[in-house]
């Protein structure tokens, strides 16, 4: 068993690299910015947002889509928000699918004109997110992409009208806790924009 000291160093470093992430979170303000601007868009046009990740990535989808369909900080309206990721059912038939197929057949089936698409991945190399990213650009929806270190390869797929909030971290670990406030940061932008 370690002893308390070394267990403390260890909180200590962790805390560290979650400020040193979170001091360079302010980088991010434009992108956020204009990501809640496609956003809520969407959504004062009667868009919906589809949203996916996958393992802990898909988890923080599912609290982004919570702060959508019931609140964020104060009450008002549910905004339109599907968790691709969170159907259990739809996810285990489409494993007889190819892998890759997991989320661009539910955004060829789901998205619309006028919808948006959010995808949170540490690291971006994930084959289903890369082809969830294809789909939403053969179906004309914009992509919010929640990135981590060099982007991965979702970055490079990104087109004009999309966007790319990128925590400047290779740790994956660290880049899903700044995903967390990210996506804290969108929902009260997007609370601002539609309800003032």
């Amino acid at each position: 068993m370690h002893d308390k000291a070394v267990l403390e160093e260890r909180i200590a470093m962790r805390i560290a690299k979650a400020t040193e992430a979170l001091q360079q979170s302010f980088e991010l303000a434009p992108a956020l910015v204009d990501a809640s601007h496609t956003l809520a868009n969407a959504l004062l046009n009667d868009g919906k947002i589809l949203v996916l990740g996958t393992g802990s990535s898909a988890a923080l989808g599912q609290i982004f889509v919570a702060h959508m369909m019931h609140r964020f900080e104060r009450d008002r309206p549910a905004l339109p928000a599907i968790a691709l990721s969170s159907d259990v059912v739809t996810i285990s038939s489409l494993a007889d699918e190819p892998k890759a197929d997991q989320y661009a057949r539910q955004i060829k089936a789901l998205g619309k004109d006028g919808d948006c698409l959010v995808v949170i991945s540490a690291t971006g190399t994930r084959v289903n997110v890369i082809q969830a990213v294809v789909a939403a650009h053969d179906a004309d929806l914009p992509v919010i992409a929640l990135t981590g270190g060099d982007g991965g390869e979702i970055a490079p797929l990104l087109n004009y009208g999309d966007s790319e909030i990128r925590v400047r971290s290779t740790h994956a670990t660290t880049v899903r806790e700044q995903h967390l406030m990210v996506i804290h940061c969108l929902s009260e932008l997007i609370d601002l924009q539609i309800f003032g």
